[in-house]
């Protein structure tokens, strides 16, 4: 073979792989623009008209967040949907009571919850600027606190912990204060230092019974949690109404 005849041969395959490349990238363009974003519907949206909590409509969101990152465990969670509860294997809804599930709801799957060896794997699923309300956890049922953390699987998340104030909330996109206007009108958030955690990044839960909460960035997130065991008793909440009525307020 001769050099010209070499040169050639490699001249072509630079042209097709150019051209490899590029249809790839249109390709990956035309699948990314064709994906519907989650929505930020209002509140209302989750509520029939007698005031009570419309599961289905919030499956529905949940399932449009699954879709848009393609959440290879969606049709096995959506087809698995628990009764309002914290404990199971399938997927739970809650708004927490709160009648502002918009902002302050959350959905999840306890995937493991072992009491006897102390290990606990969660999956949590929140809606675009969806905050789980500020919350901490206590020694019970002869195990300590709940330690955890958390990476994000999908989206992003902004993680709040002790510390700070609610001047802080100017550093933030106005969308985050935007989502926690029921719960600072209550007087339920006390944890203003935030961080922001994307795909692959982690957080990690400031210090034993330390209040916290976090929320979803403006494309909702799936986040996993790994933590020592997971007692219902021991979570208490700082909003007084709604879900958190139901357990004491910390001493």
């Amino acid at each position: 073979m001769t050099a010209k005849s070499t040169l050639q041969i490699l001249a072509l395959f630079a042209v097709a792989a150019a051209l490899t490349v590029n249809c790839f990238a249109q390709n990956t363009n035309r699948r990314e623009n064709t994906r519907p974003s989650p929505q930020k519907y209002p509140s209302s949206h989750y509520y029939n008209a007698d005031g009570s909590f419309n599961e289905k409509a919030a499956k529905d969101a949940y399932a449009e967040l699954f879709r848009y990152h393609r959440y290879s465990l969606s049709r096995a969670v959506l087809e698995n949907i628990a009764d309002v509860s914290l404990a199971g294997d399938k997927l739970w809804i809650l708004d927490f009571g709160l009648g502002d599930f918009s902002n302050a709801g959350m959905a999840g799957i306890f995937f493991v919850n072992d009491k006897e060896h102390g290990y606990f794997g969660h999956e949590i699923y929140l809606l675009p600027y969806q905050m789980i309300p500020e919350h901490f956890h206590l020694p019970a049922e002869d195990k300590p606190a709940k330690h955890e953390a958390w990476q994000v699987r999908n989206g992003s998340i902004w993680c709040f912990a002790e510390g700070g104030s609610e001047a802080d909330l100017k550093n933030y996109p106005p969308e985050v204060a935007k989502a926690m206007k029921s719960q600072l009108d209550a007087k339920a958030i006390t944890a203003f230092k935030g961080i922001e955690r994307k795909v692959g990044e982690m957080a990690v839960l400031s210090g034993l019974e330390a209040p916290h909460f976090m929320m979803a960035g403006p494309e909702g997130a799936i986040v996993t949690e790994y933590a020592t065991f997971h007692s219902g008793s021991g979570l208490r909440f700082t909003n007084p109404s709604g879900f958190a009525g139901n357990t004491e307020a910390k001493k």
